[in-house]
């Protein structure tokens, strides 16, 4: 078992702007019909206490909008998660990693960043390592291939490979990235941010050419959350 980091934060990037019908608020800020929100749903199989912060990040415009910022600190005290936070950023960011940069800056956070996926959800234990949730496909009944991203793992339980929308391995991202340290995901973002669309798997796998090692995280209970298709971001 890892010892727990000098700093341990997770990240929950939730700032995308891809609504078609602005009226609407974004799925993951929807709740199921126990009246949690999708995107907070998506953290509860981690144990909230193995982090020091916990970081939701969302535009500025759902907050005036929808009020965001209030309904999601309704949910933190109704769900008893004291270490959660809110990051607002004015403008929409590109990618799902600008968004983890930005909130990196904002919050000027140090140590290990566990990174989780806002529309799915997963139990497991999370260290303070480098690492990729993956979780078995043969063990969902229904789900689109096209829309995952797969890791290779060796004997040694090394991540060999990350790589977007086409199968390698039966293990498939479940949607969670840990970075030992937050100054080597500024570091190799700052790097690549310049080719425009990129992913968090492209730069793990940037990661894993320069040397870093990453480990699978194996997790159970897998879900692509519930979310009505025409409120999906």
């Amino acid at each position: 078992m890892a010892e727990k980091a000098t700093e341990f934060t997770m990240i929950v990037p939730a700032a995308a702007d891809k609504t078609e019908n602005p009226n609407h608020i974004p799925g993951i800020f929807t709740t199921d019909r126990e009246g949690i929100m999708h995107c907070v749903k998506a953290i509860l199989g981690i144990n909230p206490d193995s982090f020091d912060t916990i970081y939701f990040t969302v535009l500025r415009k759902h907050v005036e909008a929808f009020d965001i910022d209030l309904l999601l600190n309704l949910q933190f005290r109704r769900l008893g998660i004291k270490n959660a936070r809110i990051i607002i950023l004015d403008e929409p960011t590109p990618t799902q990693a600008a968004t983890v940069a930005a909130t990196i800056r904002e919050a000027d956070i140090h140590g290990a960043v566990f990174i989780k996926d806002a529309d799915c959800f997963f139990a497991g234990e999370i260290f303070p390592e480098n690492g990729v949730a993956v979780y078995p496909l043969e063990q969902l009944s229904l789900v689109d291939p096209r829309n995952k991203s797969y890791v290779a793992v060796d004997d040694m339980q090394h991540i060999t490979n990350i790589i977007e929308k086409r199968i390698v391995s039966n293990l498939f991202n479940a949607g969670g990235y840990c970075f030992a340290d937050a100054e080597d995901f500024m570091k190799v973002y700052e790097r690549y941010r310049v080719l425009g669309n990129i992913y968090l798997s492209h730069l793990i796998y940037a990661l894993l050419l320069s040397g870093h090692t990453f480990r699978p995280i194996k997790v159970a209970g897998y879900s692509d959350l519930n979310i009505p298709s025409w409120k999906n971001l």
